[in-house]
């Protein structure tokens, strides 16, 4: 597989932000970092449709149950998670989240990928590396009180998968759109 980072180009009605170099690097092999390429729709984009699907392209195929550490949430980050089904690509590098209904109009929402995501040789994502370069945000044990990690301490609704543990990133990665 080649990997060409593509920046700020217009595919499909979503900005798709590619890796970190800018240029087209070497076949994709184990020593490459697993990374964020993209997330659709955008990060601060405003305006989405109410029907859109929500996808994550990852630099590597990741492990499977993964899907279970990516949430989307209205209003903040300790908002309710949208109930919807998961799919992954036949390569398992996009997970496309269709929510059971549709979204609501004028609502922020907020995607969390769980610091102890991994690809599918075990290694977590290089959120540090390039996520930040799609747009994401760390999520900082301040944003987690509230209620969905019980101040940030306790195991919360999400379980251990989302709490930071050695090695992590904080608690992850947050991307954050509005509807239409």
């Amino acid at each position: 597989m080649w990997r060409k980072s593509i920046r700020g180009i217009a595919v499909g009605g979503a900005i798709v932000v590619g890796a970190c170099s800018g240029r087209v690097t070497a076949p994709v092999t184990d020593g490459d970092p697993t990374v964020v390429l993209s997330v659709t729709p955008a990060s601060n984009a405003t305006g989405v449709s109410t029907s859109s699907p929500i996808t994550i392209t990852f630099s590597h195929p990741m492990m499977a149950g993964m899907e279970l550490l990516v949430a989307l949430h209205e209003g903040t980050i300790v908002g309710p998670p949208v109930p919807g089904s998961f799919s992954w690509s036949s390569d398992r590098t996009s997970l496309t989240f269709v929510p059971a209904e549709n979204l609501r109009p004028g609502t922020t929402y907020v995607l969390h990928l769980s610091p102890n995501l991994q690809d599918d040789t075990g290694r977590g994502i290089d959120f540090a590396g390039c996520a930040q370069r799609v747009g994401g945000q760390s999520v900082s044990p301040g944003m987690m009180t509230g209620g969905m990690m019980g101040g940030g301490s306790g195991a919360g609704m999400m379980g251990p998968g989302w709490q930071a543990g050695a090695g992590t990133w904080g608690y992850g990665m947050s991307f954050t759109f509005t509807t239409a």
